[in-house]
């Protein structure tokens, strides 16, 4: 090369000292070029390509990144930096492999380099190579056992491969490392919820927002928490003080959206969803919550017009049509039968939605008194449904036996001290599609009562509670380990959990919680709040069991999708309820939806009754309840007391072999 003048050295020294601010003031567009203009007088000066590798890395243009970085290495620059940054870049690129090449070659001449053995690591995690990637962190951790990003990192492996409680050491250990750090403390939060610990998991989504105040994905975090626990008023103020910070992000727009449903306020809904859609016309998101919101208030004209306009903006996806069947009830003239079973033959339609569709399609035949093609639809989306599942008739049994083996009368007798006076809650019970909804609806009515729908607090016990109180022993045995104290801070915490969905300046004597399958948790309940008061709701057994299967659930309930096995669960039900009665005398009031529905009046005065308190003439209308109900029984609580569900299962009688051979066994 030949050799340079004195002006070009004083050029270059010049555009460094020039590239070097513009890097401080993250002017990059201005700093690549003040670099390249000196490799373009220079070729031969590293220090410059190091400078534009930095810059094209900053300015998220990896591939140029690369080429530059591998200039430098072969150039005889064979640092263990340059090896890192080259890895980094390649990793932007998703060419896993070759980041692991060079982060191991920074390693190999540098093998205290604790950013290169994190790296790695995460490198390793994404091919799923889970044990090397184990060893790199635990490399990492032995240079620096204090490293939060490393502990961090290990966490997210063992939640990966479902090694939960190693995960939550972990990832506890990094925010106790890093505080302030808010998507430590949310990762934390999500793994606890994993493993059924909602509660602390909320406590964690409040530290990470309180500790961090300027970092929105913590407040959207912390407030998707608090709408999937129906704390709506909690959940509000989060989206609010998240669009302060991010003022453009629409799906902030469409939680806000979906609280404001949830609260019944459908004008504040339809504001932020029209907001989202100033910005984005064709968002199917935001036009579908604003069609949900439509469908809350019966405004079933404007839901189709939305279902219409997602219609036109995509129709490859059913969502336009799905939004029109949940609109009103089906006509044999209306086409939508036509369009959703042309989804059907749609090969490339994922299978949720091809759940969705039959589902859909059951619904409209059934509207239609169409019953066998009815069916034909409800059975393979229960089809579609089960082959994801494995459910096993043995693992079910043995799960109630274990319960019922543990839960008698010698172990309440034994472990009564661990009772609190704590009265509060109302348990209602029983097969999802039993009533519950409705049962809720009668006592919610009283000015007395509060309704908070489906709880999740119980359903969580069997993986949840070793862990709150520190156990080795599985659930239910470790129920014979508990503290006074422990029995008293859970009661607490389900007590807490009740105010904060109905509001915590709600005053009320009591709050009900109707998650059905509490049936199989009423152990457990019954002894940390022996003056609760339960309500078991019951209904024709055939008729529960089909209106399960017409129910698109989720996979919370893999019993649901078969009529034999839906049968034999439904019998195991029955045996608990029975062994309920026998060691909790006196405790659970039956009452059947049929005669609920022959005399609301008679049954509506005894359930009052059963709860202790005076009878107010609002318990008579419980359509009329000013709130918004979220449940597959929808439509039900919102009209009077009707009789059309009572033995609805002999249209479908000849369809119903295997669930009544079930139940008979």
């Amino acid at each position: 090369m030949k050799p340079l003048s004195a002006k070009q050295h004083l050029e270059i020294a010049n555009l460094f000292q020039q590239g070097q601010r513009e890097v401080q003031l993250s002017l990059l567009d201005q700093a690549e070029y003040s670099f390249a203009r000196i490799l373009k007088i220079n070729p031969e000066l590293l220090e410059a390509r190091a400078f534009l590798a930095f810059v094209f890395s900053a300015s998220k243009q990896h591939a140029k990144a690369t080429q530059e970085l591998r200039a430098l290495l072969k150039s005889g620059r064979n640092l263990a930096q340059t090896h890192h940054n080259l890895a980094n870049s390649l990793f932007e690129q998703q060419l896993y492999g070759e980041a692991i090449t060079h982060y191991q070659a920074a390693i190999h001449l540098e093998p205290t380099r604790v950013e290169s053995h994190i790296h790695c690591g995460i490198a390793q995690r994404m091919l799923k190579h889970y044990d090397a990637a184990i060893q790199c962190l635990y490399n990492a951790l032995n240079l620096d056992n204090r490293n939060a990003r490393a502990f961090h990192v290990l966490g997210m492996i063992f939640v990966d491969q479902g090694e939960y409680p190693r995960a939550l050491e972990c990832l506890e250990n990094a925010t106790g490392l890093m505080p302030k750090e808010a998507q430590y403390r949310v990762s934390f939060a999500e793994t606890l919820s994993k493993v059924g610990l909602d509660y602390e998991a909320g406590i964690e989504l409040h530290s990470a927002c309180e500790l961090n105040p300027n970092h929105a994905d913590g407040f959207i975090a912390y407030g998707q928490y608090l709408l999937e626990q129906h704390r709506l008023d909690e959940a509000l103020e989060c989206f609010q003080h998240a669009r302060l910070l991010a003022p453009d992000n629409l799906l902030l727009r469409d939680n806000l959206g979906l609280t404001y449903t949830g609260m019944g306020d459908i004008e504040r809904a339809l504001t932020f969803f029209d907001s989202a859609l100033q910005t984005d016309p064709k968002r199917i998101s935001s036009l579908f919550g604003k069609g949900q919101a439509y469908i809350d208030i019966g405004d079933s004209s404007e839901v189709m017009n939305i279902a219409s306009d997602i219609i036109e903006i995509n129709s490859t996806i059913p969502h336009g049509y799905l939004l029109q069947c949940n609109a009103k009830k089906s006509k044999n003239d209306d086409g939508l039968t036509q369009a959703l079973i042309n989804f059907t033959n749609n090969d490339s339609l994922d299978t949720e939605s091809k759940i969705a569709i039959h589902f859909t399609l059951g619904k409209l035949f059934d509207d239609q008194n169409h019953y066998a093609e009815a069916f034909k639809h409800y059975a393979q989306g229960n089809l579609l449904r089960n082959a994801e599942l494995d459910y096993s008739i043995e693992e079910d049994v043995e799960k109630f036996n274990q319960i019922i083996a543990h839960f008698n009368q010698p172990f309440f007798q034994a472990h009564q001290h661990l009772g609190t006076d704590l009265s509060l809650p109302i348990i209602i019970v029983g097969m999802p599609r039993s009533s519950t909804t409705l049962t809720e609806q009668i006592i919610s009515s009283h000015p007395e009562v509060m309704g908070a729908g489906e709880v999740i607090f119980w359903s969580r016990s069997p993986t949840a509670l070793p862990l709150r109180i520190g156990s080795q022993t599985p659930y239910p045995a470790c129920t014979s380990e508990l503290s006074v104290a422990q029995a008293k801070d859970i009661a607490l915490m389900y007590e807490d959990t009740l105010r904060k969905i109905t509001g915590p300046k709600t005053l009320v004597k009591h709050i009900t919680d109707k998650m059905p399958h509490n049936f199989l948790n009423l152990g457990l309940i019954a002894l940390l709040f022996p003056k609760v008061k339960i309500i078991h709701t019951k209904r024709n057994p055939i008729d529960t069991c089909l209106s399960i299967f017409f129910q698109n659930f989720n996979k919370a309930h893999p019993y649901a999708f078969d009529l034999s096995n839906l049968g034999f669960h439904y019998k195991q039900y029955e045996r608990i309820m029975r062994h309920w009665h026998e060691v909790l005398p006196g405790r659970i009031m039956d009452i059947q939806y049929e005669d609920t529905i022959s005399d609301p009046e008679y049954w509506s005065r005894k359930l009052i009754d059963h709860i202790g308190l005076e009878w107010n003439d609002a318990c008579l209308a419980p359509h009329k309840l000013e709130r918004t109900v979220k449940t597959a029984s929808h439509w039900q609580v919102r009209q009077p007391i009707y009789k059309t569900s009572v033995e609805r299962w002999k249209n479908y009688e000849e369809f119903l072999g295997p669930l009544i051979d079930a139940l008979k066994d």
